[in-house]
């Protein structure tokens, strides 16, 4: 049985860094493959937000856009926590996230005040981090990216880590980005979501589930499966000879 669902993208002219704020348009793609209808609401501030919606979906950005990204969100806040309430599904990517976590600490030492939609801290003096990455999730599969990240993250609470990386480099964290219940970020930038589409179908599940429903694979999801999995070998080719 069709259904309808909404996805919030939230700030996607100043969060959308290396093809960030795509995930919108994967998820929307992965339900509407399933014969779902799923329409996407650009928010800038909240006379753009809906009452209501099923999956709210965050970007990345560059350092310069943190300050007026955080002023932007300010004015958001109430809905998010609505939205949240509500049990809306939530995807954010780099600094994105950082700015939904409890606080963010700027590479200046500022101490920022979060959205407090995730449960986690972001500490920007660590240096920067940019790289593919590869490694196994926290369901033991394969997955990979490209990671441009400043700074550290902290999880809070009940949250776990989303990845496991293999090729860090020496001094930098092995694990890397969030679930819990509604709640998933990742620090992975650019098509994160195509090149791991289980994390993809682990949050459209969830979504599905919170109305009864399962999710129905078909053609279009295997051959997206097959070419993620066949660049995620790629990045992986390209990592091996840091581990000999």
């Amino acid at each position: 049985m069709t259904q309808w669902f909404s996805i919030a993208r939230v700030l996607p002219e100043r969060l959308s860094l290396n093809g960030s704020s795509a995930s919108a348009e994967i998820l929307a793609a992965t339900l509407r493959h399933m014969g779902h209808e799923v329409s996407i609401v650009d928010v800038h501030g909240p006379e753009d937000a809906p009452g209501t919606v099923d999956i709210v979906t965050v970007g990345s950005g560059s350092t310069s856009q943190i300050a007026p990204a955080a002023t932007d969100l300010i004015s958001l806040v109430r809905v998010f926590h609505s939205w949240k309430a509500s049990g809306s599904a939530w995807v954010a990517v780099g600094t994105g996230w950082d700015l939904l976590g409890e606080a963010l600490i700027t590479a200046e030492g500022e101490t920022m005040p979060g959205a407090g939609v995730f449960p986690s801290t972001a500490d920007h003096r660590a240096g920067r981090f940019s790289g593919e990455v590869h490694g196994l999730d926290f369901r033991g599969r394969p997955s990979a990216g490209y990671i441009n990240q400043i700074g550290t993250t902290e999880l809070l609470g009940d949250a776990q880590t989303l990845m496991t990386l293999e090729d860090a480099p020496e001094g930098w964290p092995t694990t890397e980005g969030l679930v819990a219940e509604n709640l998933f970020a990742t620090k992975v930038g650019g098509p994160a979501l195509a090149l791991n589409p289980h994390w993809t179908l682990d949050i459209v599940t969830q979504v599905l589930a919170s109305r009864g429903l399962t999710a129905q694979l078909g053609d279009f999801h295997e051959r997206v499966g097959v070419a993620a999995r066949n660049a995620r070998t790629l990045i992986d080719g390209r990592l091996s000879p840091r581990r000999r």
